[in-house]
């Protein structure tokens, strides 16, 4: 029988990293080999870590396998799934996106090399296990292996302990991780009650629960014998780290009053362990009143951390922690605890018990002094006891159902709805896109709404008359006047008879497999309703045809809070279950966002979005689309129409930060400049100039000075603009290529838009 194989994601593994992640993951390891039961064990770190494979599999004498997740080049096409993998440039929504992707493509390669992994474990840190649970749900990749997302602490759960800079990439993170622990296969938990905790904070459903499991791990060594303590003063010791969320402020407080209303204590506060930030420690050390400076000892962390424990008072004043190892550490070298009982690593459930392993205060100044001077007069206390569970992986377990694909006598109808208006000259280069579909049950609407031009007459007349003669199964829609896209989107939406729907422009098109694995994908997940395809944009068809796409949107789907500032839901077209169009309509009132409005107001209701991984689907860039006319005022007032759908009260789990965000957005020009078009993304996010086209803008307006240079270096890259692309100003034709050389050196581009940036910044004063 070949053993179970399970691969522990992470950035964190001791002794070679700092971090409690790391100590847990180096305990569990530990356990697991030492009951050696027939699993074998992995390690995977990301690209960014330094530490090398070897040195890991050293240390734990070739019994655990380390890999390191390779850095991404410009283009992945080892898994083509009908699509291509967006390059490491691609990921402007969050940083964790990017790194989620890189952590799946490494896996996929190792599946592709034979090591298959019955378990994949991730941290909920970061939402890494976002790109791999997408993966799997969607059937490309990693089917057969168990997805484990296990609870240390989200950056979304912190968020309110922490001084944070309100950020799209921070909500983006908060989209991310909640997903991964939305969507995973299985979610650990180490205590009672932290399940629970994070079930109402991100507003989840009862039944979330039924896939977590509890299971507490190795915390620590159990000696034999707790070692006997010295003699001598006690000091008070603080040993997590200088960070807002372990309440070192109130620490210093708590230890401050404590030593005012005991002078006879002659004892210090020492802060042994590491500072989060400068900012953070100066104003810790503002606190310390002046007289008792000289007994608030910073010392960092110290090599022999048990013998400092055992001779002190350790205080642990977190208001939140999930486990807290430190406790658990302090208690078995022989230290005196003092907790905060409001933390739920302290609560009901645990081992801790006041005056019997610890002394607890209710998280106030107050209370802590007073737990201080308890512990100082009190006898020592017995220490904490516990037991660590196995670990679920060598559990006999219920496996995941395997992928079957539906037979083609049971397989769905899906309706694509084609919206026209005066785009006739590419709709026969859509229509084919759909007719490569690799899906046999499509049926095919194209919405005419009113075209005027000559050319979509002739077009939409062949059309027609292909129909007619039988050679053709599209179904033509004329509208008798221009009603608008999100009209004729619900016009197609009538005449639709699929059980499937999938809106499409005429300019845009589809690659040939997505169609049959987002059906495949909502046939096998029925609690999913919407698959988003990941978008590509293009602007010649040599592009297209080579997939090299000149710019990238891509999504998380049901993002509810994000959402409300940001369209990181879903592009334009993505494909749904008819029954949802039972309820929800396209709005006719908006003349644009009509499909970021629809996909907010799904996700605000609780329906579940997939993504896939892979770009699927092909965007048009060109003059005069609906996107491009959207400047900063029309943005505001679309986005105060959008949010006038929304459900009343907003569901629970939405973060209002978005809305703060919202306000908290810089003042932006009400109209563009002359001759610089508001470049805008399929996302919906607001109309922004990207950087280098503000850059070539500044040294034109120099160059036009000089009239004969300007016009000779105008005509010398007047070739640049692909044939057949929007008209543009030649200089941005010129730059966009220089941004495409740069962004095929991953680490050359983001250091170059930094040094621009920077530049930028200090030579203009106002901004």
């Amino acid at each position: 029988m070949s053993p179970r194989r399970v691969c522990l994601v992470s950035d964190e593994l001791y002794p070679f990293t700092a971090g409690g992640i790391g100590r847990i993951l180096h305990n569990l390891i530990e356990e697991t080999l030492r009951r050696d039961q027939g699993v074998e064990m992995h390690v995977l770190l990301p690209s960014y870590v330094t530490v090398r494979p070897l040195e890991v599999e050293r240390y734990f004498h070739g019994k655990v396998k380390a890999h390191v997740a390779k850095a991404r080049s410009d283009w992945d096409l080892s898994f083509d799934e009908g699509g291509t993998y967006p390059p490491s440039a691609a990921f402007t929504d969050t940083s964790c996106h990017a790194q989620s992707m890189e952590l799946l493509l490494q896996l996929r390669r190792l599946e592709a090399e034979g090591t298959h992994f019955d378990v994949i474990e991730f941290p909920d840190y970061r939402g890494w296990a976002f790109c791999a649970i997408q993966e799997k749900l969607l059937g490309c990749g990693l089917v057969d292996s168990e997805i484990v997302v296990r609870l240390h602490s989200t950056a979304g759960i912190l968020a309110p302990f922490e001084r944070q800079v309100l950020t799209k990439e921070g909500l983006g993170c908060f989209e991310f991780e909640r997903k991964a622990l939305r969507d995973a296969d299985l979610v650990v938990a180490h205590i009672p009650g932290i399940a629970e905790f994070n079930r109402s904070y991100y507003g989840f459903p009862k039944t979330w629960l039924d896939k977590v499991v509890q299971e507490f791990p190795p915390v620590a060594p159990k000696p034999e014998m707790v070692p006997l303590r010295g003699e001598g003063e006690q000091d008070l010791l603080f040993v997590t780290k200088i960070q807002p969320f372990k309440r070192t402020d109130l620490f210093v407080r708590g230890a401050a009053t404590f030593m005012r209303a005991c002078p006879e204590y002659r004892g210090n506060a020492v802060l042994a362990c590491h500072t989060a930030n400068s900012v953070y420690l100066a104003y810790i050390q503002s606190l310390i009143p002046e007289d008792l400076r000289p007994r608030f000892i910073f010392s960092g962390p110290s090599k022999d951390r048990d013998a400092l424990m055992r001779q002190g008072i350790v205080v642990i004043p977190s208001d939140y922690e999930s486990l807290n190892l430190t406790a658990y550490e302090a208690s078995a070298a022989g230290a005196t605890l003092v907790l905060n009982g409001a933390c739920i690593a302290f609560g009901q459930g645990t081992p801790f018990a006041d005056g019997v392993n610890c002394h607890k205060f209710d998280g106030s100044v107050e209370g802590l002094a007073s737990a201080l001077e308890r512990a100082w007069r009190s006898p020592a206390l017995r220490p904490v006891e516990w037991t660590a569970d196995v670990p679920y992986w060598e559990m006999e377990r219920k496996k995941s159902a395997p992928v079957v694909r539906a037979k083609a006598s049971a397989r769905p109808r899906v309706s694509v709805l084609v919206t026209n208006f005066n785009l006739g000259r590419f709709l026969p280069e859509t229509l084919a896109s759909i007719a490569d579909s690799d899906y046999p049950e499509i049926e095919v609407i194209v919405v005419d709404d009113a075209s005027t031009s000559a050319f979509d007459h002739e077009v939409l007349a062949r059309i027609e008359e292909d129909a007619n003669a039988g050679i053709s199964g599209v179904k033509l829609i004329r509208n008798p006047a221009n009603r608008g896209l999100p009209a004729s989107r619900n016009i197609g939406l009538r005449a639709a008879t699929g059980d499937y729907v999938l809106p499409l422009d005429a300019d845009d098109c589809i690659s040939p497999t997505f169609i049959r694995m987002a059906v495949e994908a909502l046939e096998r997940h029925r609690e999913f309703d919407v698959v988003v395809p990941s978008t590509g944009y293009f602007d010649s068809d040599e592009g297209r045809s080579q997939r090299r796409f000149i710019d990238y949107a891509l999504f998380i789907g049901d993002c509810p809070s994000l959402g409300m500032v940001a369209n990181r839901l879903s592009c334009a077209t993505s494909l749904m279950r008819r029954s949802l169009f039972d309820t929800f309509r396209y709005n006719e009132q908006l003349t644009s966002y009509e499909d970021w409005d629809l996909y907010l107001r799904l996700s605000h209701a609780g329906h579940r979005f997939l993504v896939t991984n892979a770009l699927h689907f092909h965007y048009r860039r060109r003059k005069g689309s609906m996107i491009s006319g959207v400047n900063p005022r029309r943005h505001e007032e679309l986005l105060f129409q959008l949010h006038q759908g929304l459900r009343r009260p907003l569901p629970e789990g939405i973060q209002l930060a978005a809305f703060l965000l919202l306000a908290a957005a810089p003042e932006v020009p009400r109209s563009p400049p002359p001759e610089q078009p508001l470049v805008a993304s399929i996302a919906g996010a607001v109309a922004e100039v990207p950087l280098r086209y503000n850059v070539v803008d500044t040294l034109n307006s120099t160059l036009k000075r000089m009239p004969a240079v300007h016009g000779l270096i105008k005509r010398a890259v007047s070739s640049l603009a692909p044939e057949g692309a929007e008209a543009r100003p030649t200089r941005y034709a010129l730059v966009d290529l220089v941004n495409r050389t740069l962004k095929s050196v991953p680490a050359v581009h983001p250091w170059v838009k930094q040094v621009v940036k920077t530049t930028r910044k200090w030579s203009n004063p106002r901004r």
